[in-house]
């Protein structure tokens, strides 16, 4: 029996503000995420307070269940989110030790590449155009 968690349990750590989505990180001024300790649900009228000038993908991370196919970032060939490559090719290892993380035991960067995926994911943001910001 496999331990690995099945694919539908996975979460995207590039996620939208959205009700429903878990609300895990805080964009720090110098650009870098700080984690929660525990993800926070995101509610109507926290989407709300948070909607503005300045997206909230690139003041806060957040994390919801991974879409796979429904996603422009999926990968059907390779069963593999495209995205985390990206990131790990840009940025790098950006830290030696990996971060504390809430989400990472279904995280899908995580579940793909491991440890690369956690080195330089706190330096990431997300733009609503480009599907992806690295600060």
């Amino acid at each position: 029996m496999s331990l690995k968690k099945k694919s539908e349990d996975k979460l995207c750590p590039s996620y939208t503000c959205k009700t429903g989505a878990k609300l895990f990180g805080i964009v720090g001024k110098v650009g870098t995420v700080s984690y929660l300790e525990t993800p926070i649900t995101v509610t109507e009228t926290f989407v709300k307070e948070v909607s503005g000038d300045v997206p909230p993908e690139q003041r806060f991370r957040f994390s919801g269940k991974c879409i796979e196919g429904g996603c422009g970032q999926w990968d059907a060939d390779s069963s593999r989110c495209t995205l985390a490559k990206k990131v790990i090719e840009t940025i790098g290892q950006s830290h030696k030790e990996l971060p504390n993380c809430a989400i990472r035991g279904k995280c899908r960067w995580y579940a793909q590449d491991g440890e690369k995926a956690c080195f330089s994911c706190n330096e990431v943001l997300r733009n609503m155009e480009e599907h992806f910001f690295i600060a």
